[in-house]
């Protein structure tokens, strides 16, 4: 099926964002965003942009302008909530006018965000809608995640965490997969005979012949390295 996919960092230079206990919710949505572009490595036919790769400010007109340009299927702001340090959980956002798209794409991605954040307890605040400017002014389905609040101390600690963020990111990224039915890249294996690689293959028939041949051969040692 196939998705070009904006992901969009909020906030960044002069704008913070929300800040918590020495944490920048900027720099948090920032290293998110990088994780799950990293993700979508993963996929066939799938093309993504950044709408920031570094800590620059954007006004949110520009945001929507760069989906829009790029005439985009999907656009995802990715954001820190913030209120009184008891405030906690995850929410997701779309315009109060979006498409029958838009809702089926929150369905979708809010699920299996929450499917991977009730690891850690984390409240499901719910699927609503905003007349947010970059839900309204984006021309694709849009969709606006407050992951977490930076002003709650235990969910503060999981912001500083990266291996929870790379799980956050491949959980954005499987409810996008779902969405569009993206296929996975086949693995890729090396083969490595005698200490001297061979080859890297996809094909399980191409590893079974050079496990064959490597084997007439008389080799000493032979290795399959998922890469």
């Amino acid at each position: 099926m196939g998705a070009y996919v904006v992901i969009d960092p909020g906030h960044g230079g002069k704008d913070s964002g929300a800040t918590g206990f020495g944490l920048n919710e900027k720099d948090v949505v920032l290293e998110l965003s990088k994780k799950i572009n990293d993700h979508f490595g993963k996929y066939q036919d799938v093309t993504v942009s950044l709408t920031r790769w570094d800590d620059r400010f954007i006004e949110l007109n520009e945001r929507a302008d760069f989906a829009n340009k790029r005439n985009c299927d999907l656009f995802i702001s990715i954001h820190n909530n913030s209120a009184s340090p008891s405030a906690n959980g995850f929410e997701s956002y779309i315009h109060p006018n979006a498409s029958s798209s838009t809702v089926r794409y929150q369905d979708e991605i809010h699920k299996h965000i929450m499917q991977y954040l009730t690891q850690y307890q984390i409240h499901d605040r719910g699927k609503k809608q905003a007349n947010f400017a970059v839900l309204r002014e984006t021309s694709m389905p849009a969709i606006l995640l407050e992951n977490l609040f930076i002003s709650n101390q235990r969910e503060n600690e999981l912001l500083r965490d990266s291996s929870f963020l790379d799980g956050l990111a491949n959980a954005i990224v499987e409810g996008v997969a779902s969405v569009f039915q993206l296929r996975k890249k086949p693995a890729m294996y090396r083969i490595t005979v005698d200490g001297q690689a061979v080859y890297d293959t996809a094909y399980e028939s191409k590893i079974v012949d050079a496990v064959l041949e490597a084997v007439r051969k008389h080799a000493q040692e032979i290795q399959l390295k998922k890469l």
